[in-house]
């Protein structure tokens, strides 16, 4: 069998072992919908919808990120703490550049997710440590450019936050947004040589490497679209807080990882998409309104939605793709 029908081959075999896995995170979402809207009747309204959109938007929109690099059976864990650096330099560069600190920002976190993807490929390092490292480097980064103080936009400035914080049709600005990237993402993911070769290699990195699949090239590119979208994110954080801190994403990180794996993206790689992952952000959404309404502590949430990422990662990892678990 040569090697593009065996690809073709294990993108069945993948896509017909997940069928029924792919469809309980949307099974999922509409039983807590249902116990949600029996239990509190004004939760199923379009004010609260809208409110629940609005929270979620930074999230989507990092979670999109992750969702490429997680295609590839890879993990970003650096993400959080880029969108907290782009934060502060988004937020000390806009009295001088205006708009230009928003775009500047978001170059700066995409050759930060540029820099960690050579750093993965070139040295051949996992993506784990890679990532690991990155996250202490951009932490340090911003603590040290900001003196670990919080950095704040002045009131003479807040105009140039405006196309975040502002509103169209009664529609908060931010949900336009992430809405846009989702729209992009799902693009990319399902309708350019991009989105086929990263899940290909999630699929099969040899089979991948043997069709001649640049291997390097995609796996970098996919970690800095990554970081290009958790810079975004980074920058709507520090427009909807209207200024910056090394500590502005905090509990980020966790919570990006579960939108991806909750949506029904295989940790193993070469199963799902941006539109999971925005399945999964509705569900953590939801979720975060019932813990809320019985009073869970906000710190323990974290412990619960480690444990929402152990379960799902048990659900959707390919178990046949692995003949030893390191």
């Amino acid at each position: 069998m040569s090697v593009q029908p065996r690809l073709a081959a294990r993108f069945k075999s993948l896509q017909g072992n997940s069928s029924l896995i792919g469809l309980m995170p949307i099974i999922t979402l509409a039983v807590l919908v249902l116990v949600m809207t029996i239990g509190t009747p004004r939760f199923f309204t379009l004010s609260n919808m809208t409110g629940m959109m609005e929270q979620g938007s930074t999230l989507l929109v990092m979670g999109l990120g992750e969702t490429f690099v997680i295609l590839l059976g890879s993990i970003d864990l650096s993400i959080a703490a880029l969108a907290a650096l782009v934060t502060i330099i988004a937020a000390m560069l806009l009295p001088t550049l205006g708009y230009g600190a928003f775009v500047v920002a978001a170059l700066c976190g995409a050759a930060a997710g540029a820099i960690t993807g050579l750093v993965h490929t070139k040295a051949r390092i996992p993506s784990f440590v890679a990532s690991l490292g990155a996250l202490g480097v951009w932490t340090g980064v911003a603590f040290t450019i900001s003196k670990a103080t919080p950095i704040t936009v002045s009131q003479v400035n807040t105009h140039y936050l405006t196309w975040v914080n502002g509103t169209t049709f009664g529609i908060p600005n931010v949900i336009f947004i992430a809405m846009a990237s989702l729209a992009a993402c799902y693009i990319l993911s399902e309708y350019t040589p991009f989105g086929r070769y990263v899940k290909a290699i999630g699929a099969g990195e040899k089979a991948a490497t043997i069709s001649g699949v640049g291997i390097e090239k995609y796996k970098t590119l996919a970690f800095t679209i990554c970081a290009a979208l958790a810079g975004l994110s980074g920058i709507l954080l520090s427009a909807r807080m209207s200024g910056g801190s090394a500590r502005m994403a905090d509990g980020f990180q966790m919570r990006a990882i579960a939108v991806v794996i909750l949506g029904g993206t295989a940790i193993s790689g070469g199963v799902g998409g941006p539109l999971r992952t925005f399945v999964g952000v509705l569900i953590v959404m939801v979720l975060d309104v019932g813990m809320n309404m019985v009073g869970v502590n906000a710190w323990f949430q974290q412990a619960i939605y480690g444990a929402i990422i152990i379960g799902a990662v048990a659900l959707t990892i390919d178990r046949s793709r692995m003949s030893i678990i390191k």
